[in-house]
């Protein structure tokens, strides 16, 4: 028997095919334990943080929606960084109001010169160039529109996550998450099973109307010794 972990978003489903000391098969011999190395924990938490975004960018974010980019004309310190995109996020949440919309938003700070932030915005509302001017006086902005399929939330997820490594350890100080977040986004459905099989087969079946992203599979042993596999599937356009 094994256990087999399903994580659902509008276009993404990622499983986990994995073993514990339940599960595993009394004759098998499981590695020994690993030692985990604080590096080794946080790249651990680093996946999950990353697979628990894109998900939650899939299923709040469409095509057309904002992607925005926010820069300063002069550097500020990490502190009023924070309180400047507050600010942004207040007024915008206010331009949404008046015309009877919800804001849904995810931004991260970034800033290995200078800082700036990245934000995703639901399109509920227009929003023009002399709109963003009055929202964020503090410098230049720059609107694209994102593009909405499941491969731009896995890209844009990992982006999001790995900036938070990559800036200075000030930035981590004032902005300790990864990235930030309304609080009315819609989260993936976790699904856990168990299955009668004690192994799993090489060839990957994937549902009607998904197909595999073979980049994804990774088979391995977790931290204490147990044989995985994960593997990510992505809903086929139109289907």
């Amino acid at each position: 028997m094994r256990k087999r972990r399903i994580v659902s978003s509008k276009n993404i489903k990622e499983v986990l095919d994995y073993h514990n000391g339940r599960t595993y098969k009394r004759n098998s011999k499981r590695r020994e334990k690993i030692n985990a190395t604080s590096e080794a924990i946080q790249k651990q938490n680093e996946k999950m943080a990353e697979s628990e975004l894109r998900m939650t960018i899939d299923n709040n974010f469409k095509s057309n929606d904002y992607y925005l980019t926010l820069t300063y004309k002069e550097q500020p310190t990490w502190e009023q960084a924070k309180k400047d995109i507050r600010n942004f996020i207040r007024r915008l949440q206010r331009v949404y109001k008046k015309l009877g919309q919800e804001l849904k938003y995810i931004y991260v700070a970034e800033g290995k010169r200078r800082i700036h932030f990245h934000l995703l915005i639901n399109r509920a509302v227009d929003l023009f160039t002399e709109d963003l001017t009055k929202l964020w006086p503090k410098g230049i902005h720059k609107l694209v529109l994102y593009r909405g399929q499941a491969e731009d939330a896995i890209r844009l997820a990992s982006y999001f996550v790995k900036e938070k490594r990559a800036c200075y350890y000030e930035k981590n100080e004032v902005f300790k998450r990864r990235y930030t977040s309304s609080k009315n986004l819609i989260k993936a459905e976790v699904k856990v099973e168990t299955l009668k099989s004690n192994t799993w087969s090489r060839y990957i079946e994937p549902p009607k109307g998904y197909y595999v992203e073979t980049d994804s599979i990774v088979d391995g042993v977790s931290l204490e010794g147990y044989p995985y596999r994960f593997y990510r599937l992505i809903k086929i356009r139109g289907q």
